[in-house]
């Protein structure tokens, strides 16, 4: 009888591991997510070096997803939440990894379960408050440091980018496509375009940068002064936060009186559009004309915008 119950219990232990076990066998993977602040959404992944053929879904259920795929080889995944910032996970055949996160600070989700997971994860949080300089700086010391990582590969490839983005805000030269989704903190719930037609003016900003608002004023002003003109001369003004702290960022949009489009995705230099145009210092201002040309660009309102304003809004 002892015997009996003996392997009942051994059968019982053994039976969910076998059924775990036999669906995460050698060519699946399977990722799970966990976040915080979220009930239901949906997240989009897809990969560029064969893991799938096609974007697919995560579907977000009481913060949680549960997704497995065959893999028979390794493959960079991305994962893309709602505010369009992006995550990378590195998937191998057999293998099961975790995401966890907040849904109010994305910037510090963290990917675990793997050692090439952990390392970018440990990697990123160490330089989370960085400028985009000095991130730069600090994936090119990763890269020489571990040349044969798999996260090297990546973070090489991420320079690669960083550096031919760089290159395509020039004054004279069409601004790229901008779209601005809704950010979930105010009414407007439009995206945003910066559209030909009408001049325009890109404002990037942060509290914790402390000269970042110094210019507010003398955007208002301007704005008073041009609120009369019609389409074509009136200046549209898009701001984009780079702020984590919302209630920071509350505070000066209610106190300096910003009352022209804002967004703030609370990315800080993970903003999609600050990657986009390479914006590496804030405050930074972008000025394109009806034909969405750049007219002027710069850190330093009176210096680099003010004196192309009045030329710009009141041409013919």
């Amino acid at each position: 009888m002892l015997r009996i119950l003996t392997s009942i219990r051994y059968y019982a232990w053994l039976l969910p591991c076998v059924m775990f076990y036999g669906c995460q066998d050698g060519s699946t993977f399977r990722l799970r997510g966990d976040f915080r602040h979220l009930r239901q959404s949906e997240f989009f992944i897809y990969s560029t070096d064969g893991g799938i053929d096609d974007i697919d879904t995560l579907h977000v259920v009481d913060g949680q997803f549960d997704w497995t795929t065959p893999l028979e080889h390794e493959a960079t995944f991305h994962v893309i939440f709602p505010n369009q910032s992006e995550q990378i996970v590195f998937a191998a055949p057999g293998k099961s990894v975790k995401m966890r996160g907040d849904a109010e600070h994305l910037r510090a989700t963290r990917v675990e379960g793997s050692a090439d997971n952990d390392q970018l994860t440990r990697f990123r949080l160490e330089h989370l408050e960085d400028s985009p300089a000095q991130y730069d700086e600090a994936m090119r010391q990763y890269v020489n440091d571990n040349p044969d990582s798999r996260v090297s590969t990546y973070l090489q490839h991420q320079l690669t980018l960083r550096k031919s983005q760089l290159s395509r805000l020039r004054t004279g030269q069409p601004l790229p496509a901008i779209t601005l989704p809704p950010d979930g903190l105010s009414t407007d719930e439009d995206t945003l375009r910066i559209d030909s037609g009408q001049p325009a003016l890109l404002i990037f900003w942060a509290n914790w940068k402390r000269d970042s608002q110094d210019a507010f004023y003398l955007i208002r002003r301007t704005l008073r002064a041009n609120e009369d003109a019609d389409r074509r001369h009136r200046l549209q003004p898009v701001s984009v936060s780079l702020d984590a702290d919302l209630s920071k960022y509350f505070y000066t949009v209610r106190y300096d009186s910003i009352t022209w489009a804002s967004r703030c995705y609370r990315l800080a230099w993970d903003t999609p559009v600050v990657q986009q145009l390479g914006i590496r210092d804030i405050p930074y201002y972008v000025l394109t004309d009806t034909l969405r040309r750049v007219v002027a660009l710069g850190r330093n309102w009176e210096k680099d915008i003010a004196p192309h304003i009045d030329p710009l809004i009141r041409q013919n």
